[in-house]
């Protein structure tokens, strides 16, 4: 288990790495374990020390959050992250995304909104896949990093 330190310079080296969704809603909603990790990857991603790319699922996941919330506020937050975040990309879900996402799902039986953010990642480039479930780590095509293996 590594510090916020090594977390850092995990994705750091990858140059490019791709991000779940639980990474932006535990910084933005300062989750009591995760969110300083989340924020200060964030702040990596911002000052340019990597860059970071999510799907556009992960808009759509949390603009869910903040409706079920009743808090426009956040929704608007969440927007203006993903269209104006420096050094963040939000991609499109492609017909390259689709056949990468088709190659994990047959090869790791990964749910649907898994391997689309996994398979964004893969096909735009990114050397890591920063995470907070476990389970991704068996995916072998890219380092799957577990924010809970830095956090504490």
């Amino acid at each position: 288990m590594g510090g916020l330190s090594d977390l850092l310079a995990t994705v750091g080296h990858a140059g490019l790495v791709g991000l779940d969704t639980m990474v932006l809603i535990y910084a933005f909603e300062r989750h009591p374990a995760f969110g300083e990790a989340a924020r200060e990857v964030l702040r990596a991603v911002e000052d340019g020390r990597c860059r970071a790319c999510v799907s556009v699922l992960a808009l759509g996941e949390v603009l869910t959050g903040a409706k079920r919330a009743q808090d426009p506020t956040l929704g608007l937050r969440y927007r203006d992250v993903f269209l104006r975040y420096p050094n963040l990309a939000m991609h499109d879900v492609d017909v390259a995304v689709m056949e990468r996402l088709a190659d994990l799902r047959a090869a790791y039986d990964l749910a649907s909104p898994d391997a689309v953010h996994l398979a964004t990642a893969l096909v735009y480039g990114a050397g890591a896949f920063l995470t907070n479930d476990s389970r991704l780590k068996r995916v072998s095509e890219i380092e799957v990093v577990v924010l809970a293996q830095y956090s504490g």
